[in-house]
């Protein structure tokens, strides 16, 4: 019986640590807002995947192939830096589009566990997004949802770089994107109308 204590104090023990120490966890983040307007006029203002002036943070959009599979945008950021992204899939029968992000620049570095480490603009790896429009409840809803992890794939990551700092992150960009779509249809729209769901 004493030797069965130990060996369950040994796994709890291990559990414990492995779990305080474990690596990216993906997370999903959705943001949703409602609208008193047509879909399609809702639709028309972010259909083109080559036309973000609707975002306050993204100063200008270069594209390759529009709407088509595959094409490539450059968004210029306000601050200067720079996010590539690919179209994954455009339907627009279904108001919606996904695309994955595929390079960024950085806002510096942080030095970290002996090295330096970058700080991209938006602090994830392997992101991905779909921006939709339907309705619900009478009312057009604006759908954005985002998959992605930390920016710091090993154990252990700095401020700057972790799960936390990803999602403020995210949520920002979401939040920001639907408040000022939504201003075009309700001067009084803000950031407390946006339904922010976040999973882990």
């Amino acid at each position: 019986m004493k030797k069965l204590s130990i060996l369950i104090s040994l796994f709890a023990l291990f559990f414990t640590g492995f779990a305080n120490a474990h690596g990216p966890v993906r997370g999903k983040l959705t943001a949703t807002i409602q609208l008193e307007a047509a879909a399609d006029q809702v639709w028309s203002v972010i259909k083109d995947y080559g036309d973000m002036s609707w975002h306050p943070a993204i100063s200008d959009v270069t594209v390759d192939k529009g709407n088509k599979k595959g094409s490539v945008r450059v968004l210029t950021l306000a601050n200067g830096g720079k996010i590539t992204e690919e179209l994954k899939a455009y339907k627009a029968d279904k108001m919606s589009y996904k695309y994955k992000i595929t390079d960024m620049t950085s806002t510096g570095s942080v030095h970290h566990a002996g090295q330096d480490e970058e700080i991209p603009v938006l602090p994830v790896e392997n992101y991905a997004a779909t921006l939709s429009v339907g309705e619900k409840g009478g009312k057009t809803e604006i759908k954005w949802v985002a998959t992605y992890y930390r920016a710091y794939v090993n154990n252990n990551p700095p401020e700057e770089l972790n799960e936390a700092a990803a999602d403020k992150a995210v949520t920002a960009v979401l939040t920001d994107g639907l408040v000022s779509i939504a201003k075009i249809y309700d001067s009084s729209a803000s950031a407390a109308d946006v339904k922010i769901n976040m999973k882990r």
